[in-house]
């Protein structure tokens, strides 16, 4: 369970808290969510992984979120690092950004099924063929980034760790800069672990 502290005070399931009734199609493609972990400092991970940083609940909003996606945007480093192993049962769709379509160990496992599409070129038009009406982005920071600097992104889902890691980490996102504009806090809630889980969306397309 959670303690919502925004927008109303409430004791809430992972469940609920991560609620998809807000989320519909922006247009011509999917309402894109992005879901990473970083620690208080910012970091991306601990010695290489997010595994590091997260507990118990933060795995549970993140396989909540991975569940009910109609489909998943990922990027190829993300595959190579071991993150994204096995493919997706239809309907559900897995979508890895690759320029090289090097997929690393798994590769095999991954386009061994229809789910499975390996894209590249523009982000937009990429995005524009994705089917459903809701897309997770998993990363990396570098796909993050260049969704983000595209305005594709429509929700983010950050779960922000009690740890302090300094050094090099990347962040959740890296690469151009993206606009200015303020989001909105759509929810903040706390474990009893001190974690905390934000979930923010664009202003112009909050319900």
């Amino acid at each position: 369970m959670l303690r919502r502290l925004i927008p109303d005070a409430a004791v809430v399931s992972v469940a609920e808290a991560y609620s998809i009734s807000h989320r519909r199609r922006v247009g011509d493609r999917p309402w894109v969510v992005m879901c990473m972990i970083a620690s208080a400092d910012g970091a991306l991970a601990v010695d290489g992984r997010a595994e590091g940083l997260g507990n118990s609940t933060d795995r549970e909003a993140f396989l909540h979120l991975h569940r009910t996606a109609d489909t998943v945007l990922v990027g190829a480093a993300t595959v190579r690092a071991g993150d994204v192993v096995t493919p997706l049962l239809a309907p559900r769709q897995l979508f890895i950004v690759s320029k090289s379509e090097n997929l690393g160990a798994h590769g095999d496992a991954l386009r061994s099924t229809a789910t499975t599409h390996v894209v590249s070129g523009d982000l937009t038009d990429i995005v524009r063929r994705i089917p459903g009406d809701t897309c997770l982005l998993e990363g990396g920071a570098v796909l993050n980034g260049q969704m983000l600097a595209a305005e594709l992104v429509d929700e983010v889902c950050v779960t922000y760790a009690p740890r302090f890691v300094a050094g090099d980490a990347t962040r959740i996102a890296f690469g151009p800069p993206t606009s200015r504009e303020p989001w909105n806090l759509a929810q903040l809630c706390v474990d009893d672990e001190g974690f905390l889980f934000a979930r923010y969306e664009r202003a112009q397309t909050s319900a």
